[in-house]
């Protein structure tokens, strides 16, 4: 076997191997209890009776130096192994200070210098190791400070919050829907207020918040959160552009323009041009009349006419996808028919508690021999014309397809752009057997059976309106 000795068998320890130290040779590393220099080294003897417990016979002692001679000195303690961190290397100096692993300790004075030399530098090591542990301990204590008050700031203090009214200028978006806490998340992305809890504080504690609706609202960046909130308070839904029922589409393209900043007529080139691309179902032939639903639009910075078209016309289409399957219980033949008879009534009508009555009148008519099946309306007249006042020439000429006067059934196509109020009343008329009506009044609807009884409201109506009556066609003229 390799590196084994002649003579040597395989497994029996030579003299000087591990469990083997060699006769008085001290084992590497482990110094021996009580093991003495040669200069310390006795014959073995019997000690004398003055002998004390450390091994010394002072009083000998204290006569040899009367003698001129050396004491003996005390046996030293036997050194701990010093150990650096690593398997098989000893700490530097762990050598000098026990003579060598396999020698004996040098008590000579420059022995002792060296000894002395290397526990001064031990010494400095170890001051320089007490002076980093204590700045790491001093940074562990300014860092538990910091989160400590980081801690304290965020569950009992103050939340973060800027002071003033704000500057600049910047928009946000309240959803439909949308919580405190979500408009205080908004608000914060936007740079308005400095934390959401600043907002959700003065939120929580004054009953407007529940008010704040949803639109555009322009606010400042770095505003205090109670001025935030106030803001959101005083503008009422913000940007917003709102639509009445029974508007037609001239009137709100001119509504669309005002509200974007727009030149005249520029929305109402835009509804013409882009008629395609507005989402217009089949079966309104291209006509948008009465598809822009009336309600609240919000206006968002650098909206475009098309923008708020496009919504309108999707409102619309979603309110009527269900007219087709309740036209045939009002008597008429589809949704569209719905929507037509909805939108002459929202014209005509100016109390929505008369729809009822109004819807019946106008089915009347249109199955009544009677009347010759025509509705006999001015405003289908006035939408076709564009115009309020009307003269005989308007009413006698029959090629106008929404004259009712002269052409039985309905008009061709909506004349306004009716609310839910108005449909609901066609798909739920009342039961009477009226043929006429005229609203007198924002809150008076005259109901009547016969033209007699009609003729003598007409009257009435056009005097108030400083007109003249023609008694044959019962209906107001422009001239007295």
């Amino acid at each position: 076997m390799q590196g084994q000795h002649p003579g040597q068998q395989q497994g029996q320890p030579m003299p000087g191997q591990q469990g083997q130290p060699m006769p008085g040779q001290q084992q590497p590393g482990r110094p021996q209890v009580g093991a003495q220099s040669p200069a310390q080294r006795r014959p073995q003897a019997a000690q004398p009776a003055g002998v004390g417990p450390d091994g010394i016979d002072w009083e000998a002692e204290a006569a040899a130096l009367e003698a001129g001679g050396h004491p003996v000195e005390a046996e030293p303690e036997p050194a701990e192994e010093e150990w650096d961190g690593h398997h098989d290397d000893y700490v530097e100096g762990a050598e000098d200070e026990q003579g060598g692993f396999l020698g004996e300790e040098d008590n000579s004075r420059e022995g002792k210098k060296k000894r002395k030399e290397k526990g001064k530098k031990s010494g400095r090591r170890n001051g320089g190791a007490c002076l980093v542990v204590a700045l790491v301990l001093m940074g562990g204590v300014a860092a538990g400070g910091w989160w400590g008050y980081g801690f304290y700031q965020d569950h009992f203090g103050p939340p973060p919050d800027f002071k003033g009214e704000g500057t600049g200028s910047v928009q946000i978006e309240v959803k439909q829907g949308a919580t405190g806490g979500q408009v205080g998340i908004s608000l914060k992305n936007a740079g308005v207020v400095k934390s959401v809890k600043a907002y959700t504080n003065v939120c929580d504690n004054d009953a407007k918040c529940k008010g704040i609706q949803p639109g555009f609202y322009a606010l400042k960046k770095e505003m205090s959160a109670s001025s935030a909130f106030q803001a959101l308070v005083d503008q009422a839904g913000g940007a917003a552009l709102v639509l009445p029922e029974g508007l037609n589409s001239t009137e709100v393209y001119a509504k669309i323009d005002d509200k974007l900043k727009l030149q005249k007529g520029t929305t109402a080139g835009v509804a013409k041009a882009q008629v395609a691309g507005l989402g217009l179902p089949p079966y309104a032939n291209g006509n948008i009349e009465g598809f822009l639903w009336p309600t609240r639009y919000n206006i968002a910075d650098g909206m475009k006419p098309e923008d708020l078209l496009k919504q309108m016309v999707k409102n619309a289409t979603e309110k009527y996808a269900s007219l087709d399957g309740e036209a045939s219980k009002a008597g008429l033949k589809n949704g569209y028919e719905v929507l037509i008879e909805a939108s002459i009534l929202q014209r005509e009508g100016n109390n929505p508690t008369d729809f009822a009555k109004m819807a019946r009148t106008i089915q009347n008519r249109l199955a009544s021999a009677t009347v010759n099946h025509t509705l006999g309306m001015d405003t289908t007249l006035q939408y076709a014309l564009g115009r309020k006042q009307l003269d005989k020439k308007d009413i006698q000429d029959g090629s106008n397809k929404y004259n009712t006067y002269i052409n039985p059934g309905l008009p061709p196509g909506p004349i306004s752009n009716p609310g839910d109020d108005a449909i609901k009343a066609v798909l739920n008329p009342a039961e009477g057997k009226w043929l006429y009506f005229i609203a007198m009044s924002p809150t008076r609807t005259e109901f009547s059976e016969t033209d007699k009884e009609h003729f003598g409201y007409v009257e009435q109506y056009c005097k108030a309106a400083g007109q003249g009556f023609d008694k044959v066609g019962g209906h107001c003229t422009t001239a007295k």
